[in-house]
């Protein structure tokens, strides 16, 4: 119904007028509280509301075939979602996508570099060649939460508490994914072969500790250069492209990549290659590291950290339904996701110092 959109509106334009701009057929709304709204969609259903008592529109607005419980919906879906996209996700830059089908692990199958070809004589035969693989295993989960909007909400028009507390679950979804893929640098899991993922056998682990300078950046990325396919000898000249730092370092990353600074010597130039990297600060990392910074290569040039969400189901997801265990309507927050590092050599680590 028309007029149902636009009593969404009115509310989430009395929330945030910065976020929702009032379109003009919702104005004779916006004034409106939570409970002439109610009585209002009652009388929209056919209910007559003469001489029912607060508490009683309430009620009636709640357990009824009125538009209002799909206006709260609507209103809480969109404040929560609002929410949700505007938390800044920075693992989103270095890790890549998938939806999953099922719950169900999935198997990554990481398949090793094309045979080098051989030189194939006059009347020879070609000879066949093999891929390497290896596979690392992970699967979505789900994470939920229930809220409930009571009717004591709606008689004290609690305008805040309504829209806030969705706001803050779309919030803290967003904060949920990025604890999981940034769990996944801070714990050092192990991969499918049993090492770290930052390990020296894997040769993305500094052996000493360096600040995060020209050098070290250089050597970081020399190392990620030579890193060599599933077959040992292929090498694969990986590039990094971003520079990953905890936030007490986001200064002196910026400064590092910096385009326009003039050096003041010939000796303090830093080279392209450097400047070319993105920084991201992720705070997260500080509490298991100050100093320690890292960096990653694009997942178009190669796997780094997965994360999937459920096919259907991407990011946040609310159902609402009439309350029973509470006098209100509940709303069921949901989210299907995980995530896995894939490839330990499109990663480099070096504690710092």
């Amino acid at each position: 119904m028309r007029w149902c959109l636009e009593k969404v509106n009115g509310l989430l334009h009395r929330y945030s007028p910065t976020l929702f701009q009032l379109e003009d057929a919702a104005r004779q709304y916006r004034g409106m509280t939570l409970l002439e709204l109610a009585r209002e969609s009652l009388g929209n259903a056919g209910v007559n509301t003469r001489g029912l008592s607060r508490d009683e529109v309430a009620t009636r607005a709640l357990h009824s075939t009125s538009d209002f419980p799909e206006i709260l919906s609507a209103v809480t879906n969109k404040t929560l979602r609002q929410a949700y996209e505007a938390y800044p996700r920075t693992f989103m830059l270095f890790c890549r996508q998938v939806l999953a089908t099922d719950f169900k692990a999935m198997h990554r199958v990481q398949l090793g570099e094309a045979p080098q070809l051989l030189e194939v004589g006059e009347s020879g035969e070609f000879k066949r060649g093999t891929l390497g693989e290896s596979k690392e295993s992970y699967k979505v989960k789900t994470y939920g939460r229930v809220v409930a909007i009571t009717r004591q909400t709606l008689i004290n028009d609690d305008l805040d508490a309504f829209t806030r507390i969705p706001a803050m679950y779309g919030n803290s979804i967003a904060q949920l994914e990025s604890d999981v893929v940034w769990g996944i640098i801070t714990a050092n899991p192990a991969m499918a072969d049993g090492n770290a993922l930052f390990h020296t056998t894997h040769k993305n682990l500094a052996g000493t500790g360096t600040a995060l300078d020209v050098g070290s950046v250089g050597a970081a990325r020399a190392a990620m250069a030579k890193q060599t396919g599933l077959d040992k000898k292929t090498v694969l000249n990986v590039r990094p492209a971003f520079l990953i730092v905890p936030a007490a370092l986001e200064l002196k990353a910026e400064q590092l990549v910096a385009q326009n600074l003039v050096p003041a010597a010939t000796a303090s130039v830093v080279p392209q290659s450097i400047r070319t990297l993105a920084p991201i600060s992720e705070p997260r990392l500080d509490a298991a590291s100050e100093t320690a910074w890292y960096l990653a290569a694009s997942p178009n040039q190669i796997d780094t950290i997965e994360y999937a969400y459920l096919e259907g189901q991407q990011g946040a997801y609310i159902e609402t339904r009439n309350g029973f265990d509470v006098d209100g309507v509940e709303i069921k927050c949901r989210l299907d996701f995980g995530a896995k590092a894939i490839d330990w050599r499109g990663l480099y680590k070096n504690p710092g110092a």
